[in-house]
């Protein structure tokens, strides 16, 4: 199910995070769906103090899924206005896990790794479809 946001927003005036596209050794990909919305997304969160933007993404994808993964390369750059009205913009980076099994957090109703194929039609935005893409053709595929 594809689901729309708002995406009208300066990019100045949007607070800034980080996430990550996230693969397993077998080539599977990283989701969660959030309690509240439903939406399956990938991991993101904010920037703390004195974090780079790959610090973050690290963190928020261990904290949002007790997996820890590293950085392999950026991907893009989202902007969109949340539930909340509030303007944010994700810098996105393609990631590859390092241990860890899924354990979400509270905000998540259910999360782990699917094919991509399968992420391509679960994923509920289509900047999230666009990113995974992205990601699958950094990789060849």
């Amino acid at each position: 199910m594809t689901a729309a946001r708002d995406n009208s927003l300066a990019p100045s005036s949007a607070i800034p995070g980080a996430g990550g596209v996230v693969f397993d050794a077998l080539g599977r990909v990283l989701l969660v769906r959030y309690r509240g919305s439903g939406a399956w997304a990938f991991p993101k969160g904010h920037v703390e103090p004195g974090e780079t933007l790959e610090q973050t993404a690290v963190r928020e994808v261990q904290e949002e899924t007790g997996v820890r993964a590293s950085v392999v390369a950026p991907l893009h750059v989202t902007q969109y206005t949340n539930d909340r009205g509030e303007a944010r913009q994700i810098h996105w980076f393609r990631m590859v896990v390092e241990t860890g099994a899924p354990t979400l957090e509270h905000t998540f109703a259910e999360g782990g790794f699917a094919e991509p194929a399968q992420a391509l039609s679960q994923l509920s935005y289509p900047e999230d479809q666009q990113l995974l893409r992205a990601a699958l053709a950094q990789l060849g595929g």
